[in-house]
């Protein structure tokens, strides 16, 4: 039972701190939202909970475990980042996707501290980048699009 117990703990500490990494998506209407960082975190930390327990028949499953991890959750922020000409989108999704990855894996694997103060810090530092205006970004939407003209 107290093993039942340490899972869900750490299953809601994880999807806890996926929400807010994913609350902050949401409220600048950005790629990966709540669900899908939610799901990250507890994702992840499901695969290292497995690792681990498989780690007592064969110790090398942890280092297995990691390197398929980050293959996947390389593979998952990929699919978010998007080239058009010069400007590249979608690096702070990819980037939140890997950091709740590493959040979840670090609480399944017994580093609380790391995994609640690493996703905290996540967070703020995600509302706080998008509460300053990016000046790049705003002068190339107040540039006339050259095409719009030959729509007319």
């Amino acid at each position: 039972m107290a093993e039942v117990v340490d899972i869900l703990m750490r299953l809601a500490a994880a999807g806890f701190l996926g929400a807010c990494i994913g609350f902050e998506r949401r409220v600048h209407n950005k790629a990966i939202g709540i669900a899908g960082m939610v799901l990250i975190a507890i994702g992840s930390t499901t695969y290292m909970l497995l690792g681990r327990h498989f780690a007592d028949a064969d110790p090398s499953s942890i280092s297995r475990t990691l390197q398929g991890f980050l293959s996947g959750i390389g593979f998952l922020g990929g699919a978010v980042i998007f080239k058009s000409g010069f400007e590249v989108k979608g690096i702070k999704a990819a980037a939140a996707i890997w950091i709740t990855g590493a959040v979840g894996l670090a609480i399944a694997t017994s580093y609380w501290w790391l995994g609640v103060t690493v996703g905290l810090v996540t967070a703020a530092v995600m509302f706080i980048a998008d509460s300053f205006p990016d000046e790049v970004r705003e002068e190339k939407q107040e540039m006339p699009n050259p095409n719009s003209d030959a729509k007319k």
